[in-house]
């Protein structure tokens, strides 16, 4: 070999040595830098940049920079013009700040010296992004919201409404409102699972009452009234006329809701409050349960009809009534016979019922007609028919001479009653409400044997 190969082989391994030598310095070097107990180059928690911070100060960083973030956002809970504020030391929320930093420590730590080397400087140029996660005490946010719930729900309660001495008072209703607690709850979750804080609106079920005070504000006056007489040394009927009227009295009906005589009187029965007292059955006055009602049905039936509202169902009288006329009568019975009106006036209505010595008087409030008309009844009798003679029958235990009428003879009529219109003494319209048939009812004597005879021997002349 030449002096001038030797010389270049030799120049050749210096140099191999010493590029050897500078890639291993610098291999230790980098391995120095990027094997240490700091955080990657290139690694931030969420939009802090820790790179080359040891695990504590990056922990100390992000602490101190999330309790300032914390403590300036709220949660407000607002409904209606109520606001509830709920801060993050409330629910005891925090940030998961260990966590982040250990995620980010561990990054680019994996594989051999050239591995990490290698992660490390792509790391460094593209850069990595940990998201910080959040939480709080879910039992201390349950708590808040029962709190919340207690000052929020309500029970439904009707507006309520009073006439006396000719004055109308309305009380406002109570709105029922219910809040539920999971489903706002998860309102709350949802924002806090993004680290959103702000307002959020409650969701709550409301529903108003049946009676409010807007629609029971249209109610201005007496729309219609009746009455009618009774004996009042009769107690038990007097009774249960008084029990009746309470039953109806102050009844509300909405637009378009109907009333059932039967439902609202309930049971004849003594349990319900009823006395015996006559009834008719079969053409005849015979003691039963709840005699009188009839003559509350009654009356209101001409209320209702004298306020220009809808009957429904309505049947009359097997025979006439001492207490009204022909063909304005209503009978009910609760197994089969029923009183029914709607009330389709467009606005709400309320029956006032009471007694007052021997009078029944029901009146019904409303909005007063603004057309100046006046409603009045006619009844136009168009047939009237003469019973059968008397019964006569014979009865033993009279003493002569002695007669006793066990049924009076009753007339039969035919009548139809009509509703008019009247502006100005002028009639407007009419409308046939009823033609009602009262069949004629035999009288029944019972007399002795000696007038027996006598009456026996004057049929047979």
């Amino acid at each position: 070999m030449s002096n001038t190969m030797k010389k270049g082989l030799k120049v050749f391994v210096i140099g191999s040595v010493i590029i050897v030598a500078l890639c291993t310095a610098a291999m230790l070097i980098l391995s120095h830098i990027y094997t240490g107990d700091t955080i990657r180059k290139g690694v931030s928690i969420g939009q802090t940049d820790v790179s080359w911070m040891t695990k504590e100060d990056a922990m100390q960083m992000l602490a101190q920079e999330h309790a300032m973030v914390a403590g300036d956002r709220h949660v407000t809970l607002a409904y209606g013009d109520r606001v509830w504020t709920i801060s993050p030391e409330d629910i005891g929320y925090h940030y998961d700040i260990d966590d982040a930093v250990q995620q980010a420590y561990y990054i680019g730590r994996e594989g051999n010296i050239f591995r990490k080397v290698y992660n490390s400087l792509v790391l460094a140029s593209s850069g990595h992004q940990i998201a910080i996660g959040e939480g709080y005490d879910g039992d201390r946010l349950l708590s808040i919201f029962h709190k919340i719930k207690k000052e929020i729900d309500t029970k439904p309660k009707d507006a309520t409404f009073t006439y006396a001495a000719g004055k109308i008072s309305i009380t406002r209703e109570t709105n029922y409102r219910n809040m539920d607690i999971d489903r706002n709850i998860e309102l709350v979750e949802n924002q806090l699972r993004k680290g959103i804080f702000g307002n959020i609106e409650l969701q709550v079920d409301e529903r108003k009452p049946r009676l409010t005070y807007d629609e029971l504000s249209a109610v201005n006056g007496v729309i219609s009234s009746f009455s009618t007489k009774f004996n009042s040394n009769d107690v038990n009927r007097t009774d249960n006329i008084k029990l009746a009227c309470s039953r109806i009295e102050n009844r509300i009906l909405l637009p378009g809701e109907s009333f059932s005589m039967n439902d609202t009187l309930g049971p004849r029965t003594q349990d319900n409050g009823y006395k015996e007292a006559p009834i008719i059955f079969k053409n005849e006055l015979v003691p039963g349960t709840g005699g009188g009602v009839c003559q509350v049905s009654s009356t209101l039936y001409n209320t209702v009809l004298l306020a220009g509202l809808d009957v429904i169902e309505r049947m009359h009288h097997s025979i006439p009534l001492t207490y009204i006329s022909p063909g304005r009568d209503a009978t009910i019975n609760e197994n089969s016979i029923d009183f029914r009106f709607v009330n389709d006036s467009g606005y709400p209505v309320v029956l006032k019922a009471y007694v007052s010595g021997s009078r029944l008087y029901i009146s019904m409030l409303g909005k007063k007609r603004d057309d100046g008309l006046v409603i009045k009844l006619k009844t136009q009798t168009i047939g009237v028919y003469e019973p059968k003679p008397d019964e006569i029958v014979l009865d033993y235990t009279l003493p002569y001479g002695h007669e006793v009428v066990e049924r009076k003879a009753v007339k039969g009529v035919r009548v139809i009653v009509y509703r008019e219109a009247y502006k100005n003494d002028n009639l407007e319209w009419r409308e046939k409400l009823s033609e009602d048939y009262y069949k004629p009812i035999q009288g029944i004597i019972r007399v002795s044997s000696d007038l027996y005879k006598i009456s026996q021997s004057s049929i047979s002349n």
